[in-house]
């Protein structure tokens, strides 16, 4: 669907970004995470064909955006950090301006106004003027446009940047609904986002990739080992010399309440830590895995800074 090679962003010396590489698949929420200043915006700017790379490719639905950078655009929904609107105008009215750039005139620009007001939920404030929205509003507006051409791609940049608790949580259920039938990248440097909105990420610092898969992928390559609590109904040393005999068990802790049990990430079968207590005699009453957490593991990622990725 989406695929970058090599792309390289410099200004004079100073480089944006550093040959990266990678690929986003159809239907996929991909959630693009890093600091201020990482090299998110810059690299929505190269996809959508606002800027060109020094060096690199981009293709998109198998288009070279150098080539054919109309036909890509056509494909794709862009939202800036700052949404492309005119605070003087109407929402009816702006859209129609919009639709009018995107080439769409007639029928088919009123039936795409129309459906993109109905999927924003926008009908009750689409004869308001724009400056005299809440800023929750507004980004449904700038959403609104992206997607006037129905294409099959959406670029949001910041999509809930400046917006209070409550408008948040409505652009978020939004873009999860959106994410039904678009593939989406969605640039962001908090967290929370990824984690309700997003099924892959990619980690990005100083125009650097330094990892991307799915939470749970991540997780095991930075952390490389699963924690786990276990609560019999003994609390001895016998259960921990038990579990210590288990074959890639890395260690066991007791506590007064339970037992902690690490185990490296080649460990497929944890299971086998409770068919060894229940056939000691002992009975179970928790076995569960204790996450680390999106925060952890970003957070470790900056810090060690570990590199590009393919």
């Amino acid at each position: 669907m989406i695929e970058l090679k090599g792309i390289t962003k410099k200004y004079g010396d100073r480089t944006v970004l550093n040959s990266i590489s990678f690929r986003v698949e159809k239907g996929e929420v991909l959630g693009f995470l890093g600091p201020n200043g990482a090299g998110k915006t810059t690299t929505m700017r190269i996809i959508t064909g606002y800027l060109s790379p020094t060096m690199g490719e981009v293709m998109v639905e198998g288009y070279d955006i150098k080539k054919e950078p109309v036909r890509v655009r056509s494909i794709i929904g862009y939202l800036p950090e700052l949404a492309p609107a005119y605070p003087e105008m109407t929402v009816l009215g702006y859209l129609k301006f919009m639709a009018g750039i995107k080439g769409l005139s007639g029928r088919y620009s009123k039936d795409a106004i129309d459906r993109v007001i109905q999927r924003i939920s926008l009908d009750k404030v689409k004869d308001r003027i724009i400056g005299n929205l809440s800023r929750g509003y507004r980004q449904r507006v700038g959403i609104a446009q992206a997607l006037l051409s129905n294409p099959s791609i959406l670029i949001l940049d910041e999509p809930t940047v400046g917006l209070d608790p409550e408008q948040i949580i409505e652009i978020r259920n939004l873009i999860r609904e959106l994410g039904s039938d678009h593939t989406i990248i969605l640039s962001t440097h908090v967290l929370p986002e990824v984690t309700v909105t997003c099924n892959r990420v990619l980690v990005i610092n100083d125009g650097k990739l330094l990892a991307g898969g799915d939470y749970n992928m991540l997780s095991d390559d930075i952390y490389r080992e699963r924690t786990y609590r276990l609560v019999t109904t003994r609390l001895d040393d016998g259960v921990v010399r038990l579990i210590e005999s288990i074959d890639g068990i890395k260690a066991v802790e007791r506590h007064d309440d339970g037992f902690t049990i690490t185990i490296d990430t080649g460990f497929k079968n944890p299971e086998v830590i409770t068919d060894a207590v229940f056939k000691a005699g002992y009975s179970v009453a928790e076995f569960s895995s204790k996450r680390v957490s999106l925060e952890d593991v970003y957070i470790k990622l900056l810090s060690h800074d570990r590199g590009g990725i393919q």
